[in-house]
């Protein structure tokens, strides 16, 4: 009965008549009820409240009932009439505005008619700001879980004002606005991707969020990685404890970001996949490189070493267990890698390069693996060297 009774004092609010009064029910928990009594047992009374609502009270409810003289009672029918009239008057001019407007040409948005014009850009502009607003406003409590977090965040996090962002599988923590961006926009997209591309779509679940760290330029970068005794020369962004899927990014140059994050991102989905298994270098690194969309870059260099007959051959490439000393021969290694995974996936199927990465992390050789898989693709190891550099330099 308490939800009838306030669902009438709203009915009498909105459509009581003014100073008007007539018939009332008072209710036993102190409300009253005004209208006109049309009706009355000794179960029961009913009383309208409006020009066509009448509810029904029980005896029980009710402590007393007063009755208004018959011309009051018509008083408040007059009132009633008038306010539906009023309300018929308003909402027909409202219709012949609205359809006016129409004619016109515009359409309603958030209350207001404007041209479809106007309604793209306010779109645009409510986007962008509500955007913007998702962004910068939770600042980082540096002692706030401190102790889930590794050494290396914690030395980082103790410097300067940090925010944080997050998305389904990310939490991103930055200190320039467009550098979050940057990841937050395409996060997802990456892990999906990456997923999809390994053929493990929709089986990769994180139950804990890879957290993010961006170091805003060059020269906090490296005094960063010489406060945790890292060598500054050598590393753009790296994951130092995969178990607690930690992410460290440096903003080196304009779309640095862009590279290293699905970068560093594959070799931690990867890993995951892997488990305790060992994983060749040049099939960590030929993903990374591959999904971090370095193929042009990867295949302009690599042609001009092979026409110079200085490319790492294939056997020496395998064999590889640390990376190689000099600039220029990292960056072969990390182009003749990616290319022979790029090659596996874009030639034949992630389908088949997941069934030949699950063999290499079960410790079978690489010439066991190519074999049993891609059989009836290759006749021998030479077979399949020959249509490699024929992929790469076509």
């Amino acid at each position: 009965m308490l939800k009838r009774i306030g669902l009438i004092i709203v009915f009498v609010l909105i459509f009581g008549a003014g100073d008007i009064f007539a018939d009332a029910v008072y209710l036993k928990n102190g409300n009253k009820v005004t209208g006109i009594i049309v009706g009355e047992t000794d179960e029961s009374v009913d009383i309208k409240i409006n020009i066509g609502a009448v509810v029904t009270f029980s005896r029980q409810d009710i402590e007393r009932v007063e009755k208004d003289a018959d011309v009051e009672r018509a008083r408040m029918e007059e009132s009633w009439e008038t306010l539906k009239e009023q309300r018929k008057t308003r909402e027909s001019r409202e219709d012949d505005y609205n359809q006016e407007q129409r004619e016109k040409g515009f359409v309603e948005y958030k209350g207001k008619w404007v041209s479809l014009e106007e309604k793209e850009r306010l779109q645009a502009a409510n986007i962008a700001s509500d955007a913007e607003k998702g962004y910068g406003e939770e600042r980082v409590s540096y002692n706030k879980n401190k102790g889930d977090r590794s050494s290396f965040a914690s030395k980082l996090l103790s410097k300067g004002n940090w925010y944080r962002k997050e998305t389904e599988n990310f939490v991103i923590y930055y200190r320039d606005l467009e550098q979050a961006k940057i990841i937050s926009d395409k996060a997802e997209y990456y892990f999906e991707k990456i997923a999809y591309d390994l053929g493990y779509e929709d089986e990769i679940e994180w139950k804990d969020k890879c957290q993010v760290y961006i170091v805003e330029n060059a020269d906090k970068w490296r005094d960063f990685l010489k406060d945790i005794g890292f060598n500054p020369e050598l590393v753009g962004g790296f994951v130092p404890n995969y178990e607690e899927k930690e992410m460290f990014l440096a903003v080196l140059s304009d779309g640095y970001l862009a590279v290293t994050f699905p970068h560093e991102l594959t070799h931690l989905i990867f890993r995951e996949i892997a488990g305790q298994s060992t994983i060749p270098l040049w099939l960590n690194e030929g993903l990374a490189n591959y999904e971090a969309n370095l193929t042009s870059i990867s295949n302009k260099l690599l042609v001009k070493y092979m026409k110079q007959g200085n490319h790492i051959l294939l056997g020496d490439l395998l064999r590889m267990s640390n990376y190689p000393k000099g600039k220029e021969m990292r960056e072969l290694f990390y182009a003749q890698s990616e290319k022979l995974v790029e090659f596996l996936i874009a030639q034949y199927g992630r389908k088949k390069f997941r069934d030949f990465c699950e063999l290499i992390l079960k410790d079978r050789s690489f010439h066991d693996a190519i074999f049993e898989i891609y059989r009836e693709d290759f006749t021998d190891i030479e077979d399949f060297n020959i249509k490699l550099v024929e992929y790469i330099v076509k």
